[in-house]
């Protein structure tokens, strides 16, 4: 075999090995343009398992629908306003799942005394009166606190 020859044999080889080469190298995610891997992470995982015990354990506490309710992580501190009625009769529910606990208070700071909730999946409720208009709600996690927490806002039932 020539010279020539071999180079062309080469060349040949090397274009035919070429776009098996590139298509290889593209598709096992090398690239700047690769898509995030499917996988999340552990964090993710377990602030999503927190998130489904608090909402399953604060779903079972009542059969109604909720006039106000939230879902947040406790590092967040929340503060909503409720947009309730004057002088009607409430009950909040606050369930929490992580570690520590979350202090529940309302602003202005009257309306009700505020709660201590463990971060043990155990929901707490208490009774409070709207005295003002503009009546928030205000969550805040202790030091050292993490996981996730919701709360839920019902109309008390007036027995007659």
């Amino acid at each position: 075999m020539t010279t020539e020859h071999r180079h062309l044999s080469l060349l040949t080889c090397a274009l035919t090995l070429a776009p098996a080469l590139l298509l290889t190298a593209c598709s096992a995610g090398g690239g700047a343009g690769a898509a995030p891997a499917a996988s999340e992470s552990p964090a993710v995982q377990r602030e999503k398992q927190l998130a489904a015990t608090v909402r399953r354990v604060l779903d079972t506490s009542s059969a109604d629908a909720p006039l106000v309710s939230s879902l947040d992580r406790v590092s967040d501190s929340v503060q909503n306003e409720l947009g309730l009625h004057r002088g009607g009769g409430y009950r909040v529910t606050v369930v929490c799942a992580g570690r520590g606990t979350v202090e529940v208070g309302f602003v202005p700071a009257r309306t009700a005394p505020a709660l201590r909730v463990s971060c043990d999946g155990v929901p707490v409720s208490a009774r409070f009166a709207v005295k003002a208009a503009g009546t928030r709600i205000d969550v805040r996690g202790g030091g050292g606190a993490s996981g996730m927490f919701a709360w839920r806002v019902d109309k008390v039932r007036q027995s007659s």
